[in-house]
């Protein structure tokens, strides 16, 4: 394509630096010819001047129809008298300045290699008449300075061309690495960067966009790799012990009671599976192209009661303010129920809900008497999969998927996340929403 594209320019740059030349050398040739014809004139009136004070000043310089002057080469005259020659030099030519007799022009340039030129001065005292002077082989400028353009032009722009070419070339070096790069990529290769060029310029723009784009999709298939590894690594537990109750329930006859044990565990992963999927959906359900297609007008404070409500607790306490709020019922929903959850599953203590509306703003609040979470792992903590418990203990249920739903939530609603947290005293978590992000 880069080649093609090349050649197009080439084929333009070149089409367009000919008709810049031709009509370069049409004016050049109009105004140089021009030039030439008005400077003829200038010199064979002047002569003529001169020459009709003595034709007509001196009897003696005409005799017997012949005028006895001394002339230029090349250069003769012929006296009119009534339309008619009554004399003339010895080398004038009558041919030449016909086409003029008989019009009302006074000058007259014809010829091809050599031109000759005739220039008339009539007058009316002391009789009609005219001068006509005529001048014969003139070296024709305009040929030669056409010879020499040519000679001159046809290098040059050869010259041109091939600038024009190491230009482009210039040009396209960064867009072919460019294009290389672009090929060699693939979901194992997120490592061909290019250098950045010096100049700053759109090709600069271009290669840095490049680059960029290619450090995010690396960042997101290093991401989609780690979220793999730990898909399969929340899935397995389950899946064994689905298959190691299955096997052992049916490795030889049992017992009702043992039946009905092993049903219950097999029931408990499976709806531990159901509910990762479930939230892996929706994570995934929404994106910032259709998420405002989904925002109805939403009684927060009737929303965050009846989560309260479901959790069936003792130990939340809440202050909810009547809220109401534009956004997506079911990411609002699962907001309220993620934050509370974790607070109850990392805190014995009472946790304190907290719903209030000020100025533009919402404000959503939980804050428990935890565990707390270290500040190094709070910037992880929104990560799928992703739990505090380094060990991944099994005695706070859950995929680490909670805190995952909440900033995907977040960041669809424009809204604003905050966490603070003290290892062994407690975390609180912050919601802002924004009135009118729609």
């Amino acid at each position: 394509m880069s080649n093609s594209l090349k050649k197009r320019l080439i084929v333009k740059f070149s089409l367009t630096l000919f008709i810049i030349i031709s009509i370069f050398w049409i004016l050049f040739y109009y105004l140089t010819k021009q030039n030439f014809k008005h400077k003829i004139i200038a010199q064979l009136r002047e002569s003529v001047l001169e020459m009709e004070g003595k034709v007509l000043g001196s009897r003696d310089i005409i005799r017997n129809g012949v005028i006895n002057l001394p002339l230029p080469p090349n250069i003769d005259i012929a006296l009119l008298k009534n339309g008619k020659i009554v004399a003339k030099s010895k080398g004038y030519r009558h041919k030449i300045c016909k086409a003029l007799e008989n019009s009302n022009e006074e000058f007259l340039l014809s010829g091809k290699e050599r031109l000759n030129a005739c220039y008339w001065e009539r007058f009316s005292s002391p009789f009609n008449g005219a001068v006509i002077i005529q001048k014969r082989g003139i070296f024709d400028e305009n040929e030669e300075m056409g010879e020499i353009f040519i000679g001159v032009i046809i290098p040059l722009f050869a010259i041109l061309i091939f600038m024009a070419y190491r230009l482009i070339e210039s040009i396209f070096k960064p867009i072919e690495e460019l294009t290389d790069a672009i090929d060699r990529v693939s979901v194992d290769n997120f490592s061909s960067t290019i250098s950045i060029p010096q100049d700053d310029s759109e090709i600069r723009h271009l290669v840095d966009a490049y680059n960029s784009m290619i450090l995010r999709l690396r960042e997101g298939v290093e991401m989609m790799e780690r979220f793999n590894s730990d898909i399969a690594h929340e899935i397995r537990t389950p899946l064994t012990v689905i298959q190691g109750e299955a096997e052992f329930a049916l490795r030889r006859d049992r017992e009702a009671k043992e039946y009905i044990e092993s049903l219950h565990k097999i029931y408990t992963e499976a709806k531990n599976l159901q509910k990762m999927s479930d939230s892996m959906l929706l994570i995934s359900r929404y994106n910032r192209e259709n998420i405002k297609d989904s925002f109805t007008t939403l009684q927060l404070d009737k929303i965050l009661e009846a989560v309260i409500d479901s959790f069936g607790s003792d130990r939340i306490k809440s202050s909810i303010d009547e809220v109401e709020y534009i956004g997506n019922e079911t990411l609002i929903r699962a907001v309220f129920v993620n934050l509370i959850d974790n607070a109850l599953k990392y805190s014995k203590d009472i946790i304190n809900v907290s719903l209030k509306s000020e100025d533009d703003k919402i404000i959503f609040s939980v804050e428990d008497r935890g565990i707390g979470i270290e500040s190094d792992k709070l910037h992880k903590i929104t990560d799928r999969f992703y739990r505090v418990d380094s060990s991944r203990n099994r005695a706070i249920r859950g995929f680490g998927l909670g805190l995952s739903i909440v900033n995907q939530a977040v960041l669809l609603h424009s809204a604003k996340f905050e966490i603070d947290s003290v290892v062994g005293e407690g975390t609180k978590v912050t919601l802002i929403l924004y009135r009118f992000t729609t």
